[in-house]
C-alpha cells in the first residue's frame, strides 16, 4: 500500500495539534485520560507482571502527569534492538526535547503505546499488555450489539432500493459510531456498555456532516482508477 502525494500534501498543510495548550483534550490526555488508561493496565496485569515491570509503567504514567521529558527508546536498548520500529521513533524524537504535554499530540500519543510494550517487556516475552483489556471487553455485550446491529442494517439495506451511494455512507456512519468503543478514552466507552448504553447511531448527533462528500470523493476515485487500469 503507498500513501498519495495528494495525500500527503493535504495532511502537512493541516495545523499540528501540540498537547500544551491547557484545557484542551489533548492537554487533558496527559493529565488523565493516558495515565488512567496505563494504571489500570498494570491493575489488569498484577498477577502476571514483576514488581519491577508494575512499577516503570506506573511510573510512566506519573511522568505524563507530570510533564517529564518524553525517553527515546534507546534508553531501554534490549527491548529497543527487538522492535522493528524503535529506530524510527527514535528519529522522530532526537533533539525535540518533546515532553508529553508539549510536542505534537498524534505523535506523543501513539508513541506513548510503543513506550508501554517496551516497559512491558513485549519484545521479549510476547505477552500483549492489554490482553485481559481485550479479553474482558469481547466478554460483554456491546461489541456483539454493536455488530448486531451492523449486520441488522446491511440485510435492511440489501432489501431496499437504496443506492450504492447511500449504503456506503450509511456504513461509513457505522464506523464512526464504532469508535466509541476506543478503550483509550473511558468515558466515551462507557456512554455504549453498561446499563445506560445506548446505540444509537442518529445523524442529529452529529456536529459536522460531510459523509455525502467523503463517498463522492471515494467513488470517483474508484472510476478513476478503473479507467486507468482499461
Amino acid at each position: 500500500m503507498t500513501v498519495s502525494a495528494e495525500f500527503l500534501a493535504r495532511v502537512y498543510a493541516g495545523e499540528e495539534i501540540f498537547t500544551n495548550v491547557p484545557g484542551t483534550f489533548a492537554n487533558e490526555s496527559y493529565k488523565s485520560r493516558l495515565p488512567g488508561l496505563v494504571r489500570d493496565c498494570v491493575d489488569s496485569n498484577r498477577e502476571r507482571f514483576s514488581e519491577e515491570k508494575c512499577n516503570r509503567l506506573l511510573q510512566l504514567a506519573d511522568d505524563m502527569v507530570n510533564d517529564a521529558v518524553i525517553p527515546f527508546p534507546s534508553q531501554y536498548p534490549e527491548q529497543a534492538a527487538k522492535s522493528p520500529t524503535s529506530a524510527q521513533w527514535e528519529s522522530l524524537l532526537k533533539d525535540k526535547n518533546y515532553t508529553w504535554q508539549n510536542s505534537p499530540w498524534f505523535l506523543s500519543e501513539q508513541y506513548m503505546f510503543h513506550l508501554v510494550l517496551l516497559l512491558a517487556e513485549y519484545y521479549t516475552t510476547g505477552i500483549d499488555p492489554f490482553h485481559p483489556s481485550k479479553v474482558a471487553e469481547l466478554k460483554e455485550v456491546t461489541p456483539w450489539a454493536l455488530l448486531q446491529t451492523a449486520v441488522g442494517l446491511s440485510a435492511q439495506e440489501e432489501a431496499t432500493s437504496q443506492s450504492h451511494h447511500d449504503q456506503l455512507k450509511r456504513f461509513m456512519k457505522l464506523c464512526l459510531w464504532g469508535n466509541k468503543a476506543d478503550g483509550c478514552y473511558k468515558e466515551v466507552k462507557d456512554t455504549i456498555s453498561g446499563a445506560d448504553a445506548s446505540l444509537e447511531f442518529d445523524d442529529e448527533l452529529l456536529l459536522v456532516d460531510d459523509s455525502d462528500k467523503v463517498i463522492t470523493y471515494l467513488e470517483n476515485q474508484a472510476r478513476e482508477a478503473e479507467t486507468r487500469r482499461n
